[in-house]
């Protein structure tokens, strides 16, 4: 009998780590991750109306596609939407046509980035150390307070978010494979434009600024990334970036003053601080300790390796462009997110059990906290929503609040008996809290949707309006947008000037005052506006002194719908 030995180039054994076939626990890890983020993402698609802001804007403007056969120019309420490329319309518009147009079919696109996401941040941690690392950073990325309720948000970050990530581990493959080195960089210039198609240039500043760190502390990395600049990888992203950009250049010229630095105006509030802190619930507070008590048994300083620096260069680099691009909210520090998974995932290992005990502590303490603001202290929730929600509302939160609170406590308690077995297994157990506190976000979001959206104004005007119907609508058109996706119909504002980018007559006659409203409202024609309900009292009094017709019809979260007819 001869035996048979395989041979090992050297790129095999020192720049690529894995030259073995992957065990079946690996397959078992992955399959597993895929299955609860298609379940937690795809499975709650169709759970509550969406919001006006970026959902609709999203949504609305694939809407409008389909109906106008516009592609190039996303639009809502014909209003042109030129904040972001139009690539994440393409891809809701899609959907939309091929499931029909509905607030699942609308998701569908989101729900598949993020299961892209947990791939590929899976794919990332098992290069940069082993595959239990890539599963515990794609548990931790799935299992955060931010992949519910910002990762489940019709918007173009989350597919952003997957384009970045996605160039990131062309990134990676290249640096440690040199026989494909080539392929791979082609590979991120590739996802470095889709990235560029779906947010803007900033996704070009973010990409930079993470190989510039790596670059900047390792001499391997500046020599391997060196091919990244070759001039084959640049005509390609040109070719699919600058189409695009040089037609809406040319049609808008003030294009690009909307893409690039817009600068930070005034201080965020409270409550998007504590938005930004809640993403990475409950993974930064089990580190938190960890950070606090030992960060070079973390950080390592004087082994600090590739794999280390990297997910903190993405980190850095992702919070920094936020900045730079100007964002008021937490939407565009999605990219960081996979960082921060792969960073606490990693964290965790070398934190001693004291401090994972005291992690996991601290997870029940904060998340007893929450819990409990909304058991007895809702009008301090009510404040941070912005709107007075109803009692039943409040009484419907309070049960998923108790349900999220036996949640940590039987899972902490678990991670907590278990502090003795292997980091991962206590890690499973901590984060296996969040599936149940995960279904309560998505409940309670779709239970607050009547205050923060007018899909059910919307539902009942379609049945009234015929064929002379008109809606106004007194706000913005970003506070009103949902009207864009729900409604049949076009509508009209009502004090509120036109928008920047409109510049026709046509698209500044959908702008109302005051005066206007009340000649039509004497007419035969059915005329419905819809108002806030602290601007109920001053629309009576105008419209009884005026042509004494006066009816409210029907309400929707904390905005009333008057109408000429009864």
């Amino acid at each position: 009998m001869v035996a048979v030995t395989r041979t090992f180039a050297l790129d095999d054994t020192f720049l690529s780590p894995q030259v073995l076939h992957p065990p079946p626990t690996r397959h078992a890890l992955l399959a597993f991750l895929l299955a609860l983020a298609a379940v937690l993402h795809i499975g709650t698609a169709s759970w509550g109306d969406l919001y006006d802001g970026p959902e609709s804007q999203l949504a609305g403007g694939a809407k409008e596609m389909l109906e106008s056969g516009q592609f190039l120019v996303p639009t809502n309420n014909g209003v042109p939407l030129l904040q972001t490329p139009p690539l994440a319309y393409w891809a809701v518009a899609l959907s939309n046509k091929v499931f029909g147009r509905s607030p699942t079919a609308a998701r569908l696109p989101i729900g598949l980035a993020m299961i892209g996401s947990v791939a590929l941040i899976f794919l990332i941690g098992e290069r940069l150390t082993d595959y239990w690392r890539g599963f515990a950073a794609g548990l931790i990325h799935l299992c955060s307070a931010g992949a519910f309720l910002s990762g489940r948000l019709v918007a173009p970050e989350p597919i952003f978010a997957l384009f970045v990530t996605g160039a990131m581990y062309c990134a990676v493959r290249g640096y440690q494979n040199r026989r494909f080195r080539k392929a791979w960089f082609a590979g991120f210039w590739g996802c470095a434009s889709l990235a560029t198609l779906t947010n803007g240039p900033g996704a070009i500043l973010l990409l930079a600024g993470i190989l510039a760190v790596a670059a900047l502390l390792f001499r391997e990395a500046r020599i391997r990334f060196r091919p990244l600049l070759h001039w084959t990888n640049l005509v390609l992203f040109l070719l699919v970036v600058a189409p695009w950009f040089v037609w809406a250049h040319l049609h808008f010229p003030a294009l690009f003053s909307r893409f690039w630095i817009k600068g930070i105006v005034g201080l965020p509030r409270l409550s998007d601080l504590l938005f930004h802190l809640a993403w990475g619930f409950p993974a930064f507070l089990l580190v938190l300790p960890g950070l606090i008590f030992a960060p070079r048994k973390i950080l390592r300083p004087d082994e600090f390796s590739f794999g280390d620096a990297l997910p903190l260069g993405w980190i850095a680099s992702g919070l920094i462009a936020a900045l730079l691009i100007g964002e008021p909210h937490a939407f565009s520090s999605m990219a960081a997110a996979p960082a921060f998974a792969l960073f606490a995932a990693g964290a965790w290992k070398r934190i001693v059990r004291p401090l994972r005990r005291a992690g996991i502590l601290l997870m029940l303490v904060i998340g007893f906290s929450g819990a409990g603001f909304v058991c007895f202290r809702p009008a301090i929730v009510a404040t941070f929503l912005d709107h007075p929600l109803t009692d039943s509302t409040w009484s419907s939160l309070r049960l998923l609040a108790q349900i999220s609170m036996g949640s940590l406590f039987l899972f902490g308690l678990g991670a907590i008996f278990f502090l003795k077995q292997r980091a991962e297994t206590t890690l499973v157990l901590a984060l296996a809290a969040m599936v149940p506190i995960g279904f309560c976000l998505v409940e309670g979001r779709s239970l607050a949707a009547p205050f923060f959206s007018l899909a059910e104004a919307a539902q009942y005007l379609n049945q009234r309006l015929g064929g002379n119907g008109q809606v106004l609508y007194e706000g913005s058109l970003w506070s009103g947008n949902s009207l864009s996706f729900y409604l049949e119909k076009k509508f009209f504002l009502v004090n509120q000037s036109p928008d920047f980018f409109e510049q026709d007559i046509a698209a500044r006659n959908k702008y109302l005052d005051e005066n206007f409203v009340l000649e039509a409202w004497d007419r035969s024609d059915p005329i419905y506006l819809i108002v806030d309900e602290s601007r109920v009292s001053h629309w009576q009094q105008l419209i009884t002194n005026r042509v004494h017709i006066y009816h409210q019809v029907t309400t929707c979260g904390s905005r009333v719908v008057l109408s000429n007819q009864l």
